[in-house]
């Protein structure tokens, strides 16, 4: 053993017999600290709006990639606590701000369908860019542009519906091709009424060979 250790040995020793040995730390609060921060309304309010966040872009077909939300803790004029919902635009798609004021729309209805009294502690929502890339994003277009009138988009014209033909009805003039028998036969029949009415109704002295139908 060096002196080093002696030293150190032997000042340990002695500090040892007049001082009380320390306690670790005591650790028995801290489950419950974290229990009672799990279950805090400000918690409870955060899972509540992460669940009705998840709702939204699954019944909407929004991608998760492209929306997100913060939420944060602020206060109004009243002093009361809230939450303030700032949602994230990820990825750069038209539509989502065009549909803005509907996304917020039904946020707060499923929001009061599980939390009837979110409108006291919902602050409000907020908008803001996070892409990655915006090369895809376009130019501001002309001062002027913003306010002349958009044209309105031309009405399509409704598609004209299919024509039923089932059934045993036959729409419009139809002429059906008779076989050359029947014509044939139809003439003949016609000639020899013809050739009679002429033996009735001729005279004595008319000596007319009887008509007969020509060859086809």
């Amino acid at each position: 053993m060096g002196i080093l250790d002696l030293l150190i040995g032997k000042k340990d020793a002695g500090g040892a017999k007049g001082r009380r040995p320390v306690a670790a730390a005591s650790t028995q609060f801290a489950p419950s600290q974290s229990t009672q921060a799990a279950n805090s309304p400000h918690q409870v309010r955060k899972d509540v709006l992460k669940m009705v966040m998840r709702e939204l872009l699954m019944r909407n077909g929004i991608p998760n990639a492209w929306l997100s939300a913060d939420l944060l803790r602020t206060t109004n004029s009243k002093r009361e606590q809230g939450i303030h919902v700032r949602f994230l635009m990820r990825h750069f798609e038209p539509r989502l701000m065009q549909h803005g004021p509907a996304l917020e729309q039904e946020f707060t209805q499923r929001l009061l369908l599980l939390d009837p009294l979110a409108a006291e502690w919902l602050m409000g929502f907020s908008w803001q860019f996070t892409l990655d890339d915006t090369s895809k994003c376009p130019p501001l277009p002309n001062a002027q542009s913003w306010t002349v009138p958009q044209p309105e988009p031309a009405a399509q014209p409704a598609a004209a519906a299919p024509e039923d033909h089932s059934g045993d009805v036959i729409a419009g003039p139809v002429f059906i091709p008779r076989p050359a028998d029947e014509v044939r036969s139809d003439l003949e029949r016609l000639l020899a009424l013809r050739d009679e009415d002429m033996k009735r109704h001729g005279k004595a002295g008319d000596h007319f060979a009887p008509t007969r139908p020509a060859k086809l």
